[in-house]
């Protein structure tokens, strides 16, 4: 086993290290109440911070739940909440501090909330494998875990933490954050949970790549695409991944699991369907996509503006096109529009944010 690492709580007891963790925490938040109150006086925030550091005195906030409609998944979720300060720069200093200990031992191709392994990530592994070794990629087994955050037992995680940090005080910190959810496991909604959650399949990942029958596999957080040359090799490994779920993690594969040959429908998985010749675009994205160009050139055949939301929408669908075969898609729906017109409606916004700053 690795040596373990140590005075993880230590480091963070680093005014230099708080200062930055404010400042990464608030990216793309500035518009929150409880964080515009904490970028007004950032020193005085950074040694609040400290003084709750070396007096161990911070206390995790309850949560406040709020639903919202995932729509890439098209179901209700429940997340929690908790105020910047001092909830949210702890989480970001926990992370901060151990990320270089989760990164050590992580599976190449876990490609979610990890920096630099994205969507894109994952998307350029599938294509290289269905690309570069049709005959080796001739199936594909799609596995989802149930109920992931709420289902990992936090005491268990928290074991499996120790065998790699040694830092007693840090790791009672960690499992204070974690069990301030009132429901059990973790919450959805907690930036260190992101890391935690990916952690602890770690091991998991080690079991998959070893099974005979899987020549490549991919994870995007409990999302999982197992790819072989052998039908039959893939169901056994199929049946394995349950059992090592439920003895060794104590969660649950959905029974929704499917393994079937590429070419008949192509994988499923981040937005795009993938297929030995060609990827496509998921076809719920597809249709959105669809809409918001056809509503963009009613807008501007009436002569009307083109709200923010709206140009940055449809700029981000746009984006989707890089990655999949989509000339024709493109050519039918977006060529007439352009994206100089949307940048332009972009590059208004923002500047109108300057100036009321």
């Amino acid at each position: 086993m690795p040596k373990r690492v140590g005075y993880l709580y230590q480091r963070m007891c680093d005014k230099d290290l708080i200062r930055k963790a404010i400042l990464e925490g608030s990216r793309g938040k500035k518009k929150r109440w409880d964080v515009v109150g904490v970028m007004k006086d950032v020193e005085g925030y950074v040694d609040k911070v400290y003084e709750l550091l070396i007096t161990y005195s911070f206390v995790p906030t309850p949560p406040k739940r709020k639903s919202i409609f995932d729509k890439t998944c098209q179901k209700e979720r429940t997340i929690m909440i908790v105020p910047f300060y001092p909830d949210g720069i702890m989480h970001q200093l926990c992370v901060m501090v151990m990320q270089d200990v989760l990164m050590r031992g992580m599976y190449r191709w876990s490609c979610a909330s990890i920096p630099g392994r994205g969507n894109k990530c994952a998307a350029q592994y599938v294509k290289r494998a269905l690309h570069s070794d049709k005959k080796g990629s001739k199936y594909a087994a799609k596995l989802d875990v149930r109920h992931f955050y709420p289902s990992i037992p936090i005491r268990r995680l928290i074991r499996k933490l120790a065998r790699k940090v040694k830092d007693k005080a840090f790791l009672k910190l960690v499992y204070e954050i974690i069990s301030s959810n009132p429901d059990g496991g973790l919450a959805i909604g907690y930036y260190i949970n992101q890391w935690l959650a990916n952690f602890y399949l770690e091991e998991l990942d080690r079991f998959i790549v070893k099974l005979p029958g899987v020549k490549y596999y991919v994870r995007n957080m409990d999302d999982l695409i197992l790819l072989g040359p052998n039908k039959k090799k893939l169901r056994k490994a199929v049946a394995a991944i349950r059992e090592f779920l439920n003895k060794n993690l104590r969660i649950e594969l959905k029974h929704n699991w499917q393994v079937f040959p590429v070419d008949s429908r192509g994988i499923d998985f981040i937005g795009y369907r993938f297929f030995h010749t060609h990827t496509s675009m998921r076809r719920r994205n597809f249709l959105r996509f669809a809409r918001q160009c056809r509503l963009v050139k009613k807008l501007l055949q009436a002569g009307k503006p083109i709200s923010f939301h709206t140009a940055a929408g449809l700029l981000s669908r746009v984006g989707q096109l890089k990655h999949c075969d989509s000339h024709k898609i493109r050519v039918k729906y977006f060529d007439d529009i352009g994206v100089k017109v949307l940048k332009a409606v972009v590059r208004q916004h923002s500047r109108e944010l300057q100036n009321a700053a």
